[in-house]
């Protein structure tokens, strides 16, 4: 998937700017503050239908105006269209060719993002892993979001049960229905990520292993709060997860949380037997994420037979040649990439591949 134009109106530092990119590297420098993190933002927004930075989306909107527009256009290998989106405050809207469209405009991102902020997938705390998983990977299956926003919404409602089942506002039998529809798709979240494990693994342990001119090997496990394995059945999982829930009975209701189930899971990342997170180098914990990253762009180009557009903020100088080198290698002569840096000197592109570099300075692309 190429993007062929970009128009921006009111969007964050940008009052009206329009700019059409080349296929292959787009290159943004500038100072800090300038917009060049905007531009990928809207990029994203328009592709995914939400900000990578924010949960207000009425900070999005230029503070002398009261709406915004995002316009892209783009293409496939087998088609053109027009992605489009309205912010206002308290209200947003996305159109495909002029319809009103619902969730994901294209079915799931069609763009992979990269931010230093990353390893945090790595270092970070289990919830971290989760929304990785959920937001990058849970896509590329069929009904993820739909079961996993049933599965919140069950959550949610269970915890406040639990809450009243502890103050004496109910009685315990109230909570059987609800403990039936969490395992029910708890089990389908956990049967689901088992199953996208079995086709993302491969291809991260493939790459992981050229990341590192095989010296290295990377294995990825899931860590369920369930006692469940790999081939597991969704039936298995809902009687475990069900025999489990009677076990964590009384500590649920005294906390007033729900304790087991895919809310409280998380994967590890294992190098050559060791946790990344606890015993990874810095350079070890990069080439997971890089490893990652290019995974994505090979999953949707297997499923959708198209390649995601690459996002890059201000990322690159984070990672040595090697490994800039390995990344502009696989995305090469297939990938749209959108870069921003400081300094054009931290970007090292030494193939023949078309580059456009612009220059952005106080909302301004050059």
């Amino acid at each position: 998937m190429y993007l062929k134009r970009l128009e921006l109106t009111n969007f964050r530092n940008f009052l009206s700017q329009d700019i059409e990119p080349g296929l292959f590297f787009n290159i943004f420098t500038g100072k800090n503050a300038q917009g060049k993190t905007n531009i990928l933002e809207a990029i994203y927004l328009c592709c995914t239908g939400k900000s990578f930075r924010t949960v207000k989306e009425k900070e999005i909107i230029n503070w002398n105006a009261d709406f915004s527009t995002i316009y892209c256009l783009l293409e496939t290998s087998v088609r053109e269209f027009e992605l489009k989106v309205l912010l206002s405050p308290g209200q947003k809207k996305i159109m495909v060719n002029g319809t009103l469209a619902r969730g994901y405009p294209l079915k799931w991102p069609g763009v992979v993002l990269f931010t230093p902020g990353d390893l945090v997938i790595v270092k970070g705390s289990p919830q971290e892993r989760r929304h990785f998983f959920d937001s990058e990977i849970g896509p590329f299956k069929a009904q993820y979001g739909f079961e996993l926003n049933q599965y919140q919404r069950v959550l949610i409602q269970r915890n406040n049960l639990l809450r009243e089942i502890r103050d004496k506002r109910l009685k315990n039998e109230s909570l059987q229905v609800w403990n039936e529809q969490l395992c029910r798709y708890g089990s389908k979240i956990i049967t689901m990520r088992l199953e996208l494990l079995k086709r993302f693994g491969p291809v991260v342990q493939k790459l992981f292993r050229e990341l590192t001119g095989g010296m290295e090997k990377i294995d990825i496990r899931y860590l369920s709060s369930l006692k469940i394995n790999q081939l597991s059945t969704e039936r298995e999982i809902y009687n475990q997860f069900n025999d489990h829930l009677t076990s964590v009975k009384q500590q649920e209701i005294e906390r007033a949380q729900s304790l087991i189930g895919p809310h409280r899971d998380d994967l590890a990342f294992i190098i050559d037997g060791n946790d990344a997170r606890i015993y990874g180098s810095q350079g070890q914990q990069r080439t997971v994420i890089l490893a990652l990253k290019i995974a994505q762009i090979k999953m949707w180009h297997i499923e959708t037979g198209e390649y995601p557009i690459l996002l890059l903020d201000d990322v690159l100088f984070e990672l040595d040649r090697v490994r800039q080198d390995a990344l502009f290698d696989q995305a090469g002569g297939a990938v749209q990439v959108f870069i921003t840096s400081t300094e054009s000197s931290n970007i090292n592109i030494n193939h023949s591949y078309v580059k456009k570099l612009y220059t952005v300075s106080k909302g301004k692309i050059i």
